[in-house]
């Protein structure tokens, strides 16, 4: 039965499979959230206008179509903080929930730039990982389990 619906799912016009794959399929952001570290083994960390709770952040945004997610969050830091950061590598993909999306984790370095203030950023800033103001609880649990390895 499986094969049959699969055959008959073959001959229907690619329009037609592609809306049915977008009416069936998970939908996902796709997101990149960069840890850049300086020469003094510190995180860069913005404040961010639009979370006043917790409003001390990694560097993040979202791709955009036909774009890269190294591209992605070195557009995102130089929009937002007016900084020059480089992926070193992707450190880990995980999904998340609220919206559904799929987070992608990039090690960086800081190029330098000059940091000036935007709309969604009113400051950037190298904190050491034993100063760390209060983060949200997704980016706090990553530096705590990768801090090793972001140090060394």
């Amino acid at each position: 039965m499986k094969r049959a619906v699969y055959g008959l799912y073959g001959r229907l016009p690619s329009r037609i499979k592609r809306t049915f794959l977008r009416l069936t399929g998970a939908t996902f952001l796709v997101g990149v959230i960069g840890v850049v570290i300086d020469e003094e083994g510190r995180v860069l960390l913005f404040r961010h206008t639009y979370r006043p709770f917790r409003p001390w952040g990694l560097p993040s945004g979202l791709l955009k179509p036909n774009e890269s997610p190294a591209r992605a969050l070195e557009r995102e830091v130089r929009e937002e903080a007016g900084l020059v950061v480089e992926v070193v590598e992707i450190m880990e993909v995980r999904t998340g929930s609220g919206p559904q999306r799929l987070d992608i984790w990039l090690r960086c370095r800081s190029h330098g730039g000059s940091a000036r203030p935007s709309a969604e950023v009113d400051e950037a800033r190298f904190f050491a990982f034993d100063s760390l103001p209060p983060l949200m609880d997704e980016q706090k649990r990553f530096l705590l389990e990768h801090h090793s390895d972001l140090v060394s």
